[in-house]
């Protein structure tokens, strides 16, 4: 009734929610009895709407459990593996200023991740780990790869470390996390795997070039 706009008073005094001294409890009873009795009209007209209309709002929940149980059950399951990649401290140029740390490494990583998400790359663990097979007859391999990259996941790790200079606690990025999304939890962490290979390939290459 409260959500049906009627007004708490009306409300507690239909429900014999009264005052304690008999009295005033006499002249309490009284009260709003016009709105009362169209309050509870309503509330007769909306639990014979209910009633006319239980075997549409049954069906509908009915309907809406079925398909909810369908999809459970039809619905093919999605693992993920995920691999976590310690950033070392020597990989961060001295001169930064340590508000720049998080902003350098991120900034490293995605060129890193250019570098790895190649399609040459991605199509090689496509075949290798026999990726997408009900889809691939169906789709091109721009589109395979496409999938293959939405089921791939970074994310930073952050954290308070000690500035050496201020000696104060910082933000900085310590880490990452490289996550891949399958249907086969065995093939799932190979391909993980597969991909923090290359991206510890791809670093160890880009610092040697840099050296």
């Amino acid at each position: 009734l409260h959500e049906q706009g009627w007004l708490s008073d009306i409300v507690e005094r239909q429900l014999a929610h009264g005052d304690r001294n008999k009295i005033r409890a006499s002249y309490n009873f009284a009260q709003h009895l016009p709105e009362r009795r169209r309050m509870m009209q309503a509330w007769s007209d909306y639990l014979d709407a209910l009633r006319r209309r239980r075997t549409a709002i049954l069906m509908t929940a009915g309907s809406l459990f079925i398909v909810s149980v369908l999809v459970a059950f039809l619905w093919p399951p999605v693992y993920r593996s995920t691999a976590t990649i310690l950033i070392e401290e020597q990989e961060i140029p001295p001169e930064l200023v340590r508000s720049t740390i998080t902003t350098y490494a991120w900034q490293r990583i995605q060129t890193i991740s250019q570098r790895v998400m190649t399609r040459n790359n991605l199509m090689d663990i496509v075949n290798k780990y026999d990726l997408y097979p009900d889809k691939r007859g169906k789709q091109t391999s721009e589109e395979t790869i496409e999938r293959m990259q939405k089921a791939i996941k970074l994310d930073p790790i952050s954290a308070d470390v000690i500035d050496p200079r201020s000696g104060r606690p910082m933000p900085a990025m310590i880490a990452f996390t490289l996550a891949y999304d399958g249907e086969n939890p065995g093939v799932t962490q190979k391909v993980t795997n597969e991909l923090a290979t290359l991206y510890l390939n791809e670093n160890l290459r880009s610092r040697d070039e840099k050296t």
